[in-house]
């Protein structure tokens, strides 16, 4: 059989290519999925009685009446906020993982530990992860923006941002800033992940304390009207 040239060249070009598959088994190296995590450890709630979970030995303690519903949400910059994890190697370069990835976009896992910390500490109220499927009336909203929330190869996990907490009508009731950094414990991406999990310990307690300050002064006083500020002043 007579190969044309075109193709016998094609052929030609790839056979190096082909000895090199068939030996490595044309495999990538697996990538190995991270998570963040709460750090808080649950806190009973007030005794108003308990139910049990449906096929578990463990016991929840139930919401108390009219407890606050709280929506949680964390944002991040666009160039931190996928699912490689990154890694900073200057002030002007970042270097993706292509080996490791977050398990979710960073800013779903970031605020999935966050509401579980804020759960941790305040057991009587009802916290919610936003966007929620279930069209639910917020007593307040707790907002984290970071602006930094990065780790870099020696081993050194930074946070910097702001977190805001507003009410049910959209007016801010509370909010301050966050820096802290954290030092790995160990090497490897599961360390790395667990020191930016602490860092989001410290933002969730300060958040915590403000909503628990919040839930002692109740709702914001209804602005006065126009006619009744009339009044007083004559």
């Amino acid at each position: 059989m007579i190969v044309p040239l075109s193709l016998r060249s094609i052929v030609t070009a790839l056979s190096p290519l082909l000895l090199v598959c068939l030996g490595s088994g044309c495999s990538s190296p697996p990538s190995r999925l991270y998570l963040l995590s709460s750090i808080e450890s649950p806190t009973p709630a007030p005794s108003s009685g308990v139910t049990a979970i449906s096929g578990s030995s463990q016991r929840a303690p139930l919401k108390v009446a009219n407890a606050p519903v709280v929506g949680v949400t964390v944002s991040l910059p666009e160039y931190l906020d996928r699912l490689d994890i990154m890694e900073r190697t200057s002030a002007n370069e970042l270097k993706p993982i292509y080996t490791a990835q977050w398990g979710e976009s960073l800013a779903a896992t970031a605020t999935r530990a966050v509401a579980e910390n804020l759960t941790a500490r305040l057991p009587s109220d009802d916290i919610v992860i936003l966007p929620s499927r279930g069209q639910r009336r917020l007593d307040y909203q707790v907002n984290l923006d970071l602006t930094k929330f990065e780790s870099d190869s020696a081993g050194n996990s930074a946070m910097a941002g702001r977190w805001s907490i507003s009410d049910g009508e959209g007016t801010e009731r509370a909010s301050g800033r966050v820096q802290h950094s954290e030092q790995t414990d160990g090497s490897g991406y599961d360390a790395m992940a667990a020191a930016m999990s602490r860092n989001l310990a410290v933002a969730s307690a300060e958040i915590a304390t403000a909503l628990r300050r919040l839930s002692m002064e109740g709702p914001a006083p209804a602005p006065a009207s126009r006619s009744s500020a009339g009044r007083a002043r004559r």
